[in-house]
């Protein structure tokens, strides 16, 4: 990778980690940012020597030396900002979700393949070393049949005012069932609740049936005092717990248990790495492509549909 200038917009707690990331990149240049705390801009012209510093990302895009952009944004900007980068002629990784809804999701995929440019979201358990290692596990029937998945990923948090804890935290379960299984999703069922506030979950518990009859249960929630990101896979010869932070796998036998041997990675660092390479053929489907994105959309839209009706609902296949 040679002499890359990419620019950041949001660099608030996460967006600071990603510039620092591409600062470990060879070859990659942070040439801009934005952000509407101006704290935060300070603290990129301080601790990386950034000189173009934004209020408005707008003004990011107009540079034609920037290649591509990460869009760090509230989840409500995503649409926007994603489609004038796109249209500005720049590839794009845009933190999960890609929109507030499937629909918007579709027209920024359509507008990347008119544009002939990367899109990519950002679904970084893709890129944990323990996923993958569980995933190649998975397709090499080392479990044998899959019953059933269980994870949880709960801590505690305060109320949100523009989210409920469905659209913050479900993108990860439906994402890495799929990631895992290579299925979304046929039946979704999903109840919850609001506990400190009159609307907006911040628990839910969500049930998932795969084509095949395989159940992935998540339960999410911002009112757990321990922070836990876990997932369980229940199979016919054996089992596995997986510490989605720590990247520990626990293998279940026969009696026995054992640890398998995953070394952790950044996973940061691979999923920019892995972006910037796919921006040299973005005709292919990526790892994390917008595709993703939007079914990780359409599940989240079955799942509050399911909440509102009460009942069990259908998802397409398509």
């Amino acid at each position: 990778m040679k002499n890359l200038n990419v620019a950041v917009l949001g660099v608030g707690y996460w967006g600071k980690k990603i510039v620092d990331e591409y600062n470990n990149i060879p070859g990659v240049n942070v040439r801009a940012v934005s952000d509407q705390i101006s704290t935060n801009l300070e603290f990129c012209r301080s601790r990386y020597n950034i000189e173009k510093l934004f209020t408005d990302y707008r003004e990011v895009l107009e540079d034609p030396a920037i290649s591509a952009v990460n869009i760090v944004l509230p989840n409500s900007l995503h649409y926007k900002a994603t489609k004038d980068a796109l249209e500005a002629g720049k590839h794009v990784l845009v933190e999960k979700p890609i929109a507030l809804s499937s629909h918007e999701g579709k027209k920024l995929v359509e507008l990347a393949e008119e544009m002939n440019l990367t899109l990519s979201v950002g679904h970084i358990y893709r890129f944990s070393n323990a996923m993958n290692e569980v995933r190649r596990l998975a397709r090499s029937n080392f479990f044998g049949k899959m019953y059933f998945m269980n994870m949880a990923w709960m801590n505690l948090e305060p109320s949100y005012a523009d989210r409920d804890v469905i659209i913050d935290l479900a993108p990860h379960t439906f994402d890495i069932a799929n990631f895992i299984f290579d299925m979304w999703p046929c039946k979704i069922s999903c109840t919850g609740g609001a506990y400190r506030r009159k609307i907006m979950e911040e628990a839910a518990f969500i049930s998932s049936e795969m084509p095949n009859g395989t159940i992935a249960h998540a339960t999410l929630s911002w009112l757990t005092p321990r922070k836990v990101r876990q997932v369980e896979i229940i199979g016919e010869n054996r089992s596995a717990l997986i510490d989605a932070v720590t990247q520990e796998v626990i293998i279940y036998e026969s009696g026995y248990t054992y640890r398998l041997g995953v070394e952790r990675n950044n996973t940061i660092h691979t999923e920019l790495v892995y972006f910037l390479q796919s921006i040299n053929d973005p005709l292919t489907e990526t790892r994390n492509s917008g595709m993703v994105g939007v079914r990780t959309l359409e599940m989240i839209e079955g799942a509050k549909r399911s909440l509102a009706e009460e009942r069990s609902v259908n998802v397409s296949q398509e």
